[in-house]
């Protein structure tokens, strides 16, 4: 005679915990809105080879070589939004024209610095139309990284540097 109780049959199935958990997953896959893929492949259509020549023409106008291509792809999103003709501008710049660049044509002039202050300014654009890009992976932090620490935060009032400072003789 066993000591241990029969054994329990165990139904083979769904646990109700994993059946609410496919429940939720539907109801929140139902509720979001269906997105349009053929907008994102016509887009993207000939994105990689007009952004690779992006990424070159701005690895030799900045002399890095290790340049962050999602902030690349954004930069390149928003130039090419606001110049409908970047790839042809570009183009002028590839290679990189000999020489110093206060000789360059004015166009390559241009072009050549809307691509560098996107990267070192982290903005494209000026005023009310600047689209910002990037604040802490901005170039101009490089330069001065091991002095410096990338301000977060305003460590005063707004428009404290204004004032002028209290002076003790």
């Amino acid at each position: 005679m066993s000591l241990l109780p029969p054994s329990i049959p165990r139904v083979n199935g769904v646990s109700r915990r994993r059946l609410l958990g496919y429940v939720g997953v539907g109801l929140v896959a139902s509720l979001m809105s269906p997105l349009s893929l053929n907008v994102f492949a016509a887009s993207t259509s000939t994105m990689p080879l007009n952004l690779e020549r992006f990424m070159l023409v701005s690895r030799a106008l900045t002399g890095k070589r290790q340049l962050n291509p999602h902030i690349g792809q954004r930069i390149y999103q928003v130039l090419i939004l606001r110049l409908p003709q970047l790839d042809q501008q570009l183009a002028l710049l590839q290679p990189l024209p000999a020489g110093e660049p206060k000789n360059w044509s004015q166009a390559q002039q241009e072009i050549a610095r809307q691509v560098l202050q996107a990267w070192y300014v982290g903005v494209v654009g000026e005023g009310a139309n600047a689209a910002v890009i990037s604040y802490e992976n901005a170039l101009m932090f490089e330069a001065v990284s091991d002095v410096l620490v990338i301000r977060s935060y305003c460590p005063n009032q707004p428009g404290y540097w204004a004032a002028k400072p209290d002076v003790a003789i």
